[in-house]
């Protein structure tokens, strides 16, 4: 266990020193592409070294002693006086306004959360429902929407929703402490059960007042940010999954993101039972205002309540099939926005350099051309232009799947995005003569204005503007483009190689755009 505890804290240390390293590179490349554009010198960095808040979250203190810090650790755990180090709490906004806390633990900490929860897992992995997908090695999104779209309704379908109020915050630690002292229903040593309760019961502080003293201790919920509320998460709605595989014709349970299929009426309402009873058991408050509660999902009026369709992870379940729901196009619609005005609109106040245009033959925009390859790297997942036509034209295999060209795989109606096309043409389209206009009056300077036409065929751009191979793409990517390449790989290799979305207790639909 020692060893394990020690490999675990390098490996974190060596990703905290990737990814910060990674941040640097990133700044680098905008600071350059600033003077590239504009031809002024970059501003100061706003990169400022870091002063660890205590050595046990230094990268570098844990893995020059990482062997130390694992035992040192482990023999606390064997004395059963371990206590996590005080938390940061972070307050990440969320899209609805409010905030998330998650809290970042040091590295000797997070460690040991990820050792025993894959222990702890492996021994447990099948006393949980098959229905709960999330957390587990071998299940992922996709897997719960696949088990969802292939629920045999015979024709009239039910579906029952029920959201809890702030679920991980909320759940009762009587309530999970039971959980975990009950055999019956789970697998852990004593040394196990021990670490679990004193995360559960840790101490944090926001990061401006760590340096007090002045901490908090969490009297109910699970810590957001460490692993032991994978296993937590599952564990505190294991009876509920008992219930609903009794009661459902098909349910699906992605943490506390769970929906129940039936096809009659008198079943769903059982389903709901089964909901509240285990509120009421557990402690755990239903979220009224984001509780569809019972709806018959189709495209005609019935005689209970009826919805059009519903959304679940991500997606949307209608009678058509799988689409895009109106909260992921708004993610979508708001990135296009903010790389648009990046690129084109937001420096020229800092000036402009005209050599990045010229409306003259050879007619180019370097600007919109850097818009469209970041645009791309975000629609595609990273894949090139010639690399999605090449799969869709003449069956050449993708090097990989991710982020969004991976969550296009299972949508079946493209009308969504179809729309999206056309509105990413007219949003840049619009913001070159936004920019052409500032561009005239600023600085006597004429950028290219192409028409969507111009600006879906990559026409606008004169390759004899461009010294060297390959000529440089030049059409907006789009997103029914993306998905046909996508659904064609999912039916000729299903999902094999296809990363799915990582829908985590404390990320959200920012994952979609990894690349």
């Amino acid at each position: 266990m020692q060893n394990a505890i020690k490999a675990e804290i390098k490996r974190l240390a060596k990703r905290a020193f990737e990814k910060e390293e990674k941040s640097k590179k990133l700044e680098e490349q905008y600071r350059q592409r600033f003077t590239k554009r504009t031809g002024l010198p970059p501003g100061p960095s706003s990169k400022k070294p870091k002063t660890p808040i205590s050595k046990h979250f230094d990268p570098k203190y844990c893995s020059r002693n990482a062997n130390f810090l694992a035992k040192t650790v482990w023999h606390k755990v064997l004395n059963n006086c371990y206590e996590p180090i005080p938390a940061v709490c972070y307050k990440i906004p969320k899209p609805d306004g409010t905030k998330r806390e998650v809290m970042a633990f040091a590295i000797p900490d997070a460690a040991l959360a990820n050792v025993v929860l894959r222990r702890a897992r492996g021994r447990n992995l099948k006393r949980l429902s098959p229905a709960s997908f999330a957390y587990h090695p071998d299940k992922n999104v996709f897997d719960a929407i696949l088990a969802l779209r292939e629920f045999d309704h015979g024709g009239k379908l039910f579906a029952v929703q029920i959201d809890f109020e702030k679920y991980f915050d909320n759940i009762p630690a009587g309530y999970l402490t039971g959980k975990i002292a009950d055999s019956g229903q789970v697998s852990l040593t004593p040394h196990e059960r021990h670490i679990f309760e004193r995360f559960m019961h840790h101490q944090f502080a926001e990061h401006d007042k760590y340096g007090t003293g002045n901490f908090q201790r969490r009297y109910k919920g699970t810590p957001q940010g460490s692993s032991v509320s994978l296993l937590l998460a599952n564990l505190a709605n294991h009876d509920l999954d008992v219930e609903l595989t009794a009661a459902a014709g098909r349910f699906v349970r992605f943490a506390d993101d769970v929906v129940a299929l039936c096809s009659d009426y008198a079943q769903a309402q059982l389903i709901e039972k089964c909901f509240f009873d285990h509120c009421r058991i557990s402690g755990l408050k239903v979220n009224s205002d984001k509780s569809p509660g019972i709806a018959v999902i189709s495209g005609k009026p019935q005689e209970v309540r009826t919805l059009p369709h519903f959304d679940y992870l991500g997606y949307r379940f209608a009678p058509g099939g799988l689409t895009v729901p109106e909260k992921t196009i708004n993610r979508l619609k708001a990135r296009v926005s903010r790389l648009t005005n990046i690129y084109l609109i937001q420096y020229l106040s800092a000036g402009f350099d005209k050599t990045r245009c010229s409306t003259n033959a050879p007619v180019y925009d370097w600007d919109l051309l850097g818009l469209i390859y970041e645009l791309r790297r975000s629609l595609y997942g990273g894949l090139s232009e010639a690399e999605v036509d090449a799969f869709i034209h003449q069956g050449k295999r993708l090097p990989r799947m991710k982020g969004l060209m991976g969550f296009y795989c299972l949508l079946d109606d493209p009308a969504p995005l179809k729309q999206m096309d056309g509105w990413i043409l007219s949003v840049v389209r619009r913001a070159t003569r936004k920019r052409n206009e500032i561009l005239s009056s600023k600085y006597a300077v004429n950028c290219p204005t192409p028409s969507n036409r111009q600006l879906a065929t990559g026409e606008w751009l004169d390759p004899a503007a461009w010294r060297g191979d390959p000529k440089p793409e030049a059409r907006i990517p789009s997103l029914v483009r993306g998905w046909r390449a996508a659904r064609k790989h999912f039916f000729t290799f299903g999902l094999e190689n296809v990363e799915a979305p990582n829908y985590g207790f404390y990320s959200d639909l920012d994952d979609l755009f990894d690349y």
